[in-house]
């Protein structure tokens, strides 16, 4: 009797052993297949992430409440900032848009439906973006937003760039037949006009040519605008240099307190580029000097012009290169922009500091 039960009993422990081994090897069965899930899951992840990270275009998600789960690498580059940094921050407040700062992932995407232009300012720059945006759903039930885009600010500069550069070809067309015609009868007058001079005309002839001489300024300005520039490097001396430039301004010199300060020194550049630019330059800064005028010349790194004005300083500083803007009541608005084309063929730059004080402007060659 006790033999049965101590048979039974071995049975049932080997059923229990075989039973075990059996979910032991399922378990290992289930447990292999899910490493094989597990890793397919993250080379799918690394994939797609890569992706995001490839691809030309800004890559946004957001939640339900608007706030950001994924900024691609183009989108860090396009905001200077991380994706840890952009993360959980509302999409409003990372795109700086103050009126769908509180939107949810339904109402942006209702905001760009149809793709939309949005122009940003990033850290004092100015950014123009193609934006669109989609709902991402999961089982046919909304989970956020995904919004792409594209940085198009250089292509809308090339384009409005374009645009500037057709009106101003018909208008330099139109600007250099006016000087031509101006030009020719101007000389005849500029030779004829002293021969007024009975002894009793003097200031009356001197104020003609003085007037003449600024017609003739704005028709070279004119012309000089219109046509295309070229290099013609020379050796230049900066004292006999500024005498020129003097010579040019001489009736405005005398209007203002004019400091000099001139290193003597001699290098190469196109003296007639050099001398129109600061002419340009140095007038402007008579017409807005109050009782002083400062030239410099001298080397740091490169030759340096330095022309200060103790102005009022100038207002529309990003528009004062742009040809045909003036805030001059008789001013042509082709001064600076001819001083830029031909700085920029001598292979230098410009720089304006402004203020209450006054103003200095430095061409550095």
């Amino acid at each position: 009797m006790i033999d049965d039960k101590l048979k039974n009993l071995q049975a049932m422990f080997e059923t229990v052993l075989d039973t075990s081994r059996k979910l032991e090897n399922s378990y290992n069965e289930l447990k292999g297949k899910f490493e094989v899930l597990e890793g397919k899951l993250e080379r799918n992840r690394k994939y797609l992430e890569n992706i995001l990270k490839s691809i030309d275009s800004g890559v946004c998600a957001v939640d339900l409440d608007g706030k950001i789960t994924t900024f691609n690498r183009k989108a860090t580059l396009v905001f200077n900032i991380s994706e840890d940094e952009a993360k959980d921050k509302h999409f409003g407040e990372v795109f700086a848009i103050n009126e769908i700062r509180d939107f949810t992932a339904e109402r942006i995407v209702e905001f760009f439906k149809g793709g939309k232009k949005i122009n940003l300012n990033v850290e004092g720059e100015r950014k123009i973006l193609d934006i669109s945006a989609s709902l991402v759903l999961e089982e046919n039930r909304e989970s956020g937003a995904v919004v792409v885009f594209s940085d198009i600010t250089q292509v809308e500069k090339l384009k409005e760039e374009s645009a500037k550069r057709e009106k101003l070809a018909i208008i330099g067309q139109m600007a250099a037949s006016i000087a031509h015609d101006i030009k020719n009868p101007l000389a005849s007058i500029e030779l004829l006009v002293p021969l007024l001079d009975d002894g009793t005309k003097k200031d009356i002839v001197e104020n003609i040519l003085v007037s003449i001489k600024r017609i003739n300024n704005i028709v070279n300005n004119t012309l000089l605008f219109t046509k295309t520039i070229s290099y013609t490097p020379e050796k230049i001396n900066t004292v006999d240099l500024t005498n020129e430039v003097k010579l040019e301004l001489m009736t405005q010199i005398r209007n203002a307190k004019f400091v000099e300060k001139i290193e003597r020194f001699e290098f190469v550049s196109d003296k007639n580029l050099l001398k129109s630019s600061l002419v340009n330059v140095l007038s402007n800064a008579f017409d807005a000097a109050k009782n002083r005028v400062e030239f410099s010349v001298y080397m740091d790194k490169g030759v340096v012009f330095d022309v200060f004005d103790d102005g009022d300083g100038i207002k529309d500083l990003d528009k004062i290169f742009e040809p045909f803007y003036t805030n001059k009541k008789n001013g042509t608005g082709l001064g600076l922009a001819i001083v830029k084309e031909a700085v920029d063929i001598l292979n230098g730059r410009i720089e304006v500091n402004t203020s209450s004080k006054g103003t200095v402007f430095r061409i550095i060659l």
